[in-house]
């Protein structure tokens, strides 16, 4: 194929070679180097004009709000369009599948299932977990969920390798963490979709501060109670999300631009 070039053919044909090569090993190295996840930006708007209070609570969310590449410092959550496949999927589309949510995380959220369980599975011998489980919950896929990652240990161990549990006694935060985020960025998310108003938005805001402040006194302690939370409703159901999420919370408790090391945990 190559025996008749010229002399100066194989001269083109090595620089060829040698710059495809370069070209390939560089990009192959650059893909290989490239971190599985993108860096948290912590976006802030120059419009927001909300107090150091409002904007604490707002935090509350920053995990996953970062995921959203919402901005960290308003009420509202990035626009209508964005946020519409969170409202479906969530049954929030309408005032009144959003109250219901809304009032079901204020009164017994996933903090229903995790006291439950984790007191009957220290409590009670196996044999009467099932008993015990259906007339607690009846026929309940996210009961039966919640049973077998908690019995198993398979939340804790995932916690502790990703670094966010140290002790197997941080299964002992609760989940009040994860229901207070909830509230604030459902309220985020309903306000800005117009199902709630502002009024409406921040009444159920400060509800929920109120309950991560009653049950927390630092953000890594509540920041462990949202990541044992998101664990036990994503971790398999969402995985990749779930994955995503846990990279940016570690950057939203160790970076220092992040409202977590900017806001202090009210005293």
């Amino acid at each position: 194929m190559f025996e008749n070039l010229p002399w100066y053919g194989y001269v083109i044909l090595a620089l060829a070679i040698a710059s495809y090569a370069y070209k390939y090993f560089k990009i192959g190295k650059d893909e290989y180097d490239k971190p599985d996840f993108e860096k948290a930006k912590f976006k802030k708007s120059p419009d927001s004009n909300l107090g150091l209070d409002k904007l604490f609570s707002i935090a509350l969310y920053t995990p996953i709000s970062e995921w959203w590449s919402a901005t960290t410092n308003t009420l509202k959550f990035r626009n209508a369009k964005t946020i519409q496949p969170y409202l479906e999927g969530w049954g929030i589309e309408s005032a009144s599948g959003y109250w219901n949510l809304t009032e079901y995380f204020m009164k017994d959220g996933r903090r229903w299932y995790f006291d439950f369980i984790t007191q009957m599975i220290q409590s009670e011998p196996k044999e009467n977990w099932d008993d015990l489980m259906g007339r607690k919950f009846g026929n309940n896929d996210r009961s039966q969920k919640y049973l077998d990652v908690l019995s198993s240990g398979e939340i804790l161990n995932d916690l502790k390798q990703k670094g966010i549990f140290t002790f197997d006694s941080d299964m002992e935060i609760g989940l009040a963490g994860y229901d207070a985020a909830m509230l604030v960025g459902q309220a985020r998310i309903a306000f800005t979709g117009n199902i709630i108003s502002e009024e409406e938005a921040w009444k159920v805001i400060d509800f929920a501060t109120q309950m991560a402040l009653d049950n927390f006194s630092s953000w890594e302690d509540f920041g462990k109670s949202f990541s044992l939370g998101f664990a036990l409703d994503m971790k398999g159901s969402y995985d990749n999300y779930y994955q995503e999420v846990c990279h940016i919370y570690k950057q939203v408790l160790n970076d220092q631009s992040s409202p977590w090391n900017t806001i202090n945990w009210p005293s």
